[in-house]
């Protein structure tokens, strides 16, 4: 093998691990788009449902996602604030003031 061939082998080599590089650097600063019903409940979401989840699943504190499950599963019996809430986050709406 020549001087030319290693040097062309080289760059090649290192043109395959900078891509990979600048792939991998990529994917860990761009955030991951998260659906809406698996962010954390904001303020107003917590105020909407908190007497739903003692009366209807209070078993499942501190689990957030047992509590929201428990919720959609409940939907019937939740109080109209919390069932819009509910319905917001499976939709991916941006959260509101509840009708």
């Amino acid at each position: 093998m020549t001087q030319n061939q290693r040097i062309r082998l080289a760059s090649r080599a290192n043109a395959s691990h900078s891509a990979i590089a600048l792939a991998i650097a990529l994917t860990a600063v761009i955030p991951e788009q998260v659906n809406a019903r698996d962010q954390a409940p904001t303020a107003e979401e917590k105020e909407a449902c908190m007497e739903d989840v003692f009366r209807l699943c209070s078993s499942h504190i501190p689990d957030r996602v047992a509590i929201t499950s428990c919720l959609r599963s409940k939907q019937a019996s939740l109080s109209q604030q919390c069932r819009y809430v509910i319905s917001a986050r499976d939709t991916g709406k941006k959260n509101g003031d509840p009708k």
